[in-house]
């Protein structure tokens, strides 16, 4: 049996056809709150971006293609729903090249603490988000890794990619969903598992088609 589709993975395809998705482990996303000044553009500081009610949690910064210090922030409110801000600290102050909400919330983790469901790096240019979540009453866990990288034409953050890793703990199974909007493709496995190896069994792969999923549209939380 190849994997079902999973609601985190049909929720990004669907954004192609709405402004907003609703990620499987999470309630409907709130509404877009814009940057504090329009993106992209240069100022003294990082925060001059943020919208009132959005604090400053962590940073991660790396080459993201730029010619200065790349960094990806993260921003979070009282309700615990976390923001993306991405730039390059340049001399004279800090250029924001992107923002917007596919950060996972604070309680979106389910059986997860919020400190444990978040992971952002910067890999080979590219913005990596890290969402992970885990049921106790569902006997599974959850990694997603979506890929964003700077169109050089566009100035837009884009996915690029979107991986999905589901294990059912009591079961002994997984499935791996992979979707390259780049290619237009994705493929599907399921198999075992056996605690830290995924013993594919089958594979399914399909074209897709999806204009292009931008950071400051992709509102997933």
């Amino acid at each position: 049996m190849l994997p079902r589709v999973t609601r985190w993975v049909c929720a990004v395809v669907c954004a192609s056809l709405s402004a907003w998705v609703i990620p499987a482990h999470a309630e409907a996303p709130g509404p877009a709150i814009p940057a504090a000044l329009a993106i992209p553009a240069i100022a003294s500081g990082a925060q001059a971006f943020i919208p009132d009610g959005f604090s400053f949690v962590s940073e991660v910064s790396g080459d993201l293609g730029g010619p200065y210090p790349g960094v990806a922030q993260v921003y979070e409110n009282v309700a615990g729903r976390r923001a993306l801000l991405v730039g390059m600290r340049r001399p004279e102050g800090f250029e924001a090249t992107g923002w917007g909400f596919v950060l996972p919330c604070r309680s979106c983790g389910a059986d997860l603490p919020g400190d444990r469901n978040l992971e952002l790096r910067i890999h080979q240019r590219a913005v990596v988000v890290i969402d992970r979540s885990a049921s106790e009453a569902e006997g599974t866990t959850t990694r997603a890794e979506l890929e964003l990288r700077r169109d050089p034409a566009t100035l837009k953050w884009k996915l690029v990619t979107l991986t999905q890793f589901t294990v059912f703990t009591r079961q002994g199974r997984a499935e791996q969903s992979i979707t390259d909007y780049e290619r237009g493709e994705t493929r599907d496995s399921v198999g075992r598992y056996d605690g830290s190896v995924f013993f594919v069994e089958k594979v399914e792969s399909a074209a897709i088609t999806a204009p292009a999923l931008t950071l400051d549209v992709l509102t997933l939380y």
